[in-house]
Parts: structure tokens; sequence; C-alpha cells
């Protein structure tokens, strides 16, 4: 199985350790880039175990993503994104993830 980019709609091939290609990864908040390769263990991606914390980590990276892209929201991504300090609000017709301190 090949493992793609997790930002919603894309399909771009990258290595399993890589949560998104380089494109949509560079369209992460920097504090979410940080909790997901601080949540990341090293073989999680063999034996498809991630943690809890990674999860949400994952979930709060790819939401960002998404109000980027013009992409719907999950409530799972709106709860991980408030966790790691971000609110999620409406602006020109699309969502957007502000930081808040």
């Amino acid at each position: 199985m090949k493992h793609t980019c997790h930002a919603r709609g894309c399909g771009t091939p990258c290595r399993p350790v890589y949560l998104m290609c380089p494109r949509h990864w560079r369209m992460v908040h920097a504090k979410l880039q940080r909790a997901v390769w601080r949540t990341y263990r090293p073989g999680q991606c063999d034996d498809k175990r991630p943690s809890e914390e990674w999860h949400e980590a994952a979930d709060a990276a790819i939401g960002y993503v998404a109000t980027r892209t013009d992409q719907f929201l999950r409530m799972s991504e709106v709860k991980a994104l408030k966790k790691f300090g971000f609110a999620v609000r409406e602006k020109n017709g699309g969502l957007e993830a502000v930081e808040v301190s």
C-alpha cells in the first residue's frame, strides 16, 4: 500500500514517516509542525500504533491546512486545533485557523 499526503484532496506519494507532502507541510503552522514531530514515535508507521497524542497533533495539522485550502473541517480537527491554541472562525465565506494566546 502506497502512503500519500494526509492533506485533504492530495494524493501525492510521500514516505510513511511524513504526514504530508512538502507542499502541504510548508502550510502547517510551525507550532503544529513541532507538535507532530514531538509526538512521533519511530516505528509507528510499521506497527500502525501511533499514540493518541500524535493523532491529535496530526488532526490539528490536517485541519490547519484544510482552512488554508478551502476544505471542510472535521470536528476532531477543530477540537485538536483548539487544544493546540488555535481558534477556527469564518472569513470571507470560508474558515481560518488563528493562533490565540
